[in-house]
């Protein structure tokens, strides 16, 4: 159903299928300025314009402190190229 998050928590990451792996190696690399994530939890995909992978993950903003924080972050799949949803990063903690 389209807009519909289809829910398939997995914390063991490296039993990732290969789509879902290739959105988290998007979040992995240093995609945007001023924070770094570390995946910890797959939540689920979302059929939107191509497809949402979503994550929980441990945020590191590039700040003097080095602020953490635990957010939700998408990563866009669309004709076969990933990138981060930055609207989509929601802070959990």
């Amino acid at each position: 159903m389209l807009g519909k998050i289809n829910f398939n928590f997995i914390t063991d990451l490296s039993k990732l299928p290969q789509k879902v792996a290739s959105a988290m190696s998007e979040i992995e690399s240093p995609a945007l300025v001023g924070a770094n994530y570390n995946p910890l939890m797959y939540v689920g995909d979302q059929l939107v314009r191509g497809t949402n992978y979503w994550f929980i993950a441990e945020q590191t903003l590039t700040t003097r402190e080095f602020d953490k924080h635990l957010v939700l972050i998408a990563v866009n799949e669309f004709e076969n190229k990933f990138e981060i949803v930055p609207s989509s990063i929601m802070r959990i903690l």
